[in-house]
């Protein structure tokens, strides 16, 4: 990316889950690699329970980071990248899961010049396989990353939260300049970076949250 001094004219930093897609790709992987193993639902209906009772962005982050380990149990890095791949290659052509207008609003900004990255807490592959199928165009993307470990898959940088706002400085984007379009009050330190903020998809209580946290903002299509 370019530097701050160097700032293209455009940009345009996009969450995929919730913006891109109507729902969060890489909890579907993991709920569909639990189903169908009792054993490994079993183990994580517990760490579900807890995930879905955290009140804060680190604690969901340290419960999905479980729950990916459990549900990934036993997969080698190829197995793994079939399932991601072939996953991402089937919900990114389904109309049910793309927001057409939110994919058509990038593509008109791409092919005026503008610069267009994508920041994701969705596991790399995942997201790369899901948007070459849905024809999203983009210049960078920062994406989780994830890695096999002797009993599995496992994370090893789980770009969410505050850890988005980071990766997104460490790879040098320049946030001042860009406009910032999100779902979710988990993306609230990358908010805070962004010259403009758009929300598309949220829902009230994420638009209040914003509100409360005194950061302006517009509402994208399907906003």
């Amino acid at each position: 990316m370019h530097s701050d001094a160097e700032a293209p004219s455009e940009l345009y930093v996009y969450d995929l889950d919730g913006v891109i897609t109507t729902r969060d790709t890489f909890v579907a992987l993991l709920l569909g690699r639990l189903r169908a193993s009792r054993l490994r639902y079993a183990r994580a209906l517990p760490l579900i329970a807890g995930w879905a009772a955290s009140r804060t962005t680190a604690s969901r982050s340290a419960f999905a980071q479980r729950i990916t380990r459990v549900a990934l149990r036993g997969l080698s890095e190829e197995a793994y990248a079939q399932l991601a791949q072939g996953f991402g290659a089937r919900v990114g052509v389904d109309p049910a899961w793309i927001r057409q207008s939110t994919v058509q609003r990038i593509r008109a900004q791409h092919e005026s010049g503008a610069q267009i990255v994508i920041a994701t807490a969705t596991e790399q592959r995942l997201a790369e396989s899901l948007l070459r199928a849905a024809g999203v165009p983009y210049d960078m993307l920062c994406a989780s990353l994830l890695a096999a470990a002797p009993d599995g898959m496992r994370f090893v940088d789980h770009r969410m939260g505050q850890r988005k706002a980071d990766a997104l400085i460490e790879h040098a984007v320049p946030m001042a300049a860009a406009e910032f379009a999100t779902d979710s009050a988990a993306d609230l330190p990358t908010a805070r970076l962004a010259k403009r903020l758009v929300l598309i998809g949220s829902s009230p209580s994420t638009r209040e949250r914003f509100a409360n946290e005194g950061l302006s903002f517009e509402l994208g299509p399907e906003g």
